[in-house]
């Protein structure tokens, strides 16, 4: 089973922080954040409003070790099929429409060993600029 967890921005400074509550009726999440203990304020899934991002744990870790959220921006490296597509790149991590968890067109728990954590799309999205 799938440890459910969640990694939130304070937009304003950039801090990452674990809620202690996350209200989804109102959208309002409480935590340590900017200097307050169980402070709070609004939060949005995607960064469209509120001060804070609100990111969920995938259940998988890259390569490394360090976990993977929705959102993130993992690097693959050295896949074993790269000689025949085009694999190595940038990719942002999600669900599609079959709830398949994904970077990209790839199928994400396939790629692990070639994994690594380079960002997220809030913070670093021109990590996903083609070059």
């Amino acid at each position: 089973m799938r440890e459910i967890k969640f990694d939130a921005i304070y937009k304003p400074t950039g801090e990452h922080f674990i809620p202690n509550t996350l209200d989804f009726n109102e959208n309002i999440v409480t935590g340590n954040f900017d200097g307050e203990i169980n402070d709070w304020c609004h939060f949005s899934l995607d960064g469209k409003y509120g001060d804070v991002i609100v990111r969920e744990y995938t259940g998988l870790k890259d390569k490394n070790g360090v976990g993977i959220f929705e959102g993130d921006i993992v690097q693959i490296k050295d896949h074993a099929f790269q000689g025949a597509m085009n694999i190595d790149g940038n990719y942002e991590v999600f669900y599609n429409e079959y709830m398949e968890l994904c970077c990209g067109s790839l199928i994400l728990f396939r790629q692990l060993p070639y994994v690594t954590v380079i960002g997220n799309r809030f913070e670093n999205p021109e990590l996903l600029e083609v070059k």
